[in-house]
């Protein structure tokens, strides 16, 4: 939130988005700021670790056994949705939330709300 809503009293209205790539997260941020939201309304993080980006459970189905309990494709052979990037818009009301939303779904940001209940 920013400093001038914290000392209003103004409820903002957050914008929480994930992307798979960082270059599209950095797209995205440049969108905003060209369309004129403040770089301080405006909170990227990435969630790498010096490996790299997960790529789904290293511990098990990394060979393709099958059984009746355990189906490899179903388990473990499709992609895994990360959301590596978190971009967050602060915005001050909701018709800048919606704004936001629209440039951001244009380079491909997930709700993570959405994500929660995708298929496994």
């Amino acid at each position: 939130m920013n400093s001038q809503a914290k000392e209003s009293g103004m409820i903002n209205h957050a914008v929480l988005r994930v992307f798979d790539e960082f270059e599209k997260a950095e797209q995205a941020r440049a969108a905003l700021l060209a369309d004129g939201f403040g770089s301080d309304a405006l909170e990227l993080k990435v969630h790498n670790d010096e490996a790299g980006p997960v790529e789904g459970n290293f511990l098990v189905g990394n060979t393709p056994i099958e059984s009746e309990e355990h189906v490899y494709e179903r388990n473990y052979a499709r992609p895994v949705q990360r959301g590596q990037c978190m971009l967050m818009v602060d915005a001050a009301d909701p018709a800048t939330a919606a704004r936001a939303a629209a440039i951001l779904a244009g380079f491909g940001a997930r709700d993570p709300d959405q994500l929660s209940g995708a298929q496994r």
